[in-house]
């Protein structure tokens, strides 16, 4: 029986040995599976804020798309507004649909740019002409004739402006 018994130890003993490398490949195994699984959880919240700042530039890119093309239409309301009518009932309704349509433009976040009084500065401004001024300082716009907008803290149009021009004889730097 004793001999039975020292067999038996010796089979237990390399099974150990063998539980022993089984067990190490096995932490291996896992340590490398919980790597992988740091590496996609980092992918995805990678995915996940790529993802949000796409579609916080597409759904600026949208209301741009959108308002852009409103600002003529608010132009030719404007002018007609400066020609004036003969019929007051028809030139407070023009005046009340322009009403509409400022408040419109600001609920959707479109504001105008101040031009008038400001130095002229080609990222904001498109100067068209300029014009000798008494008042101005040059380089200053002293008329705006078409408004710009912006959209929170990007341009959304130009404005085209008039700009003073230096008296004759006198450099403009």
């Amino acid at each position: 029986m004793d001999a039975s018994k020292t067999g038996t130890s010796k089979i237990d003993a390399g099974d150990r040995a063998l539980d022993g490398d089984e067990v190490g490949r096995l932490r291996q195994a896992l340590d490398e599976q919980e790597q992988r699984s740091l590496r996609l959880l980092a992918d995805f919240d990678n995915l996940r804020r790529r993802s949000a700042r796409e579609q916080d530039a597409a759904r600026r890119e949208g209301r741009r798309a959108a308002l852009l093309p409103l600002l003529s239409v608010l132009d030719t309301l404007e002018r007609a507004l400066a020609v004036g009518s003969t019929d007051p009932d028809f030139y407070e309704g023009m005046a009340a649909t322009h009403r509409l349509f400022m408040t419109a433009l600001r609920e959707a976040g479109a504001e105008p740019a101040d031009s008038v009084g400001q130095p002229f500065d080609p990222s904001v401004h498109e100067a068209v002409a300029t014009s000798p001024s008494e008042s101005g300082e040059p380089g200053t716009v002293v008329r705006e004739l078409r408004r710009g907008w912006r959209l929170g803290d990007e341009l959304l149009r130009p404005a085209q402006v008039v700009v003073a021009a230096p008296k004759a004889g006198d450099p403009w730097r």
